[in-house]
């Protein structure tokens, strides 16, 4: 069974420059399993969702992000360069941002550091978490169905 669906050239050449090939085709399975997933979607319950419709052994997926040998940074803006031609040109470009601290209190958490938690600080006081600071960035769009964008 064939991983990646039949499109015209030209729509994965992004893609595909990012990642390997063998990390691309589990890429794919990650996204699709992620949507077809009830529940929790951890990089374990993946695979299982999608069953016999991935190839490879279940570490061979948690490894695409243990031993990332790509850039996230390059697969957004390819993402963000996606999302903003699918825009009118005169539309305006409305990005937000919102940063979340994850706590992860092993000893052994890569990456792991000391990050000031805004709900539970205060000016008199400040509540510390030990984890990591994920920053989201979103590109607002209006449809015209839609009130807010």
């Amino acid at each position: 069974m064939a991983i990646l669906p039949e499109t015209p050239r030209g729509f994965w050449d992004d893609f595909i420059l990012i990642f390997t090939r063998p990390t691309f085709r589990r890429i794919l399975a990650l996204v699709g399993s992620a949507i077809l997933t009830v529940g929790r979607r951890t990089v374990v319950n993946l695979p299982r969702t999608a069953g016999s419709l991935v190839a490879g052994a279940s570490p061979s997926y948690r490894r695409v992000f243990s031993q990332a040998r790509w850039s996230p940074l390059r697969l957004a803006e390819v993402l963000a360069r996606r999302v903003v031609a699918l825009l009118p040109a005169d539309a305006e470009v409305v990005v937000v941002a919102d940063d979340t601290v994850f706590s992860h209190p092993g000893k052994h958490v890569f990456g792991k550091a000391r990050h000031r938690d805004p709900v539970r600080s205060s000016h008199a006081f400040t509540a510390w978490r030990y984890g990591h600071n994920w920053v989201v960035l979103a590109v607002l769009v209006r449809f015209p169905f839609a009130i807010r964008p």
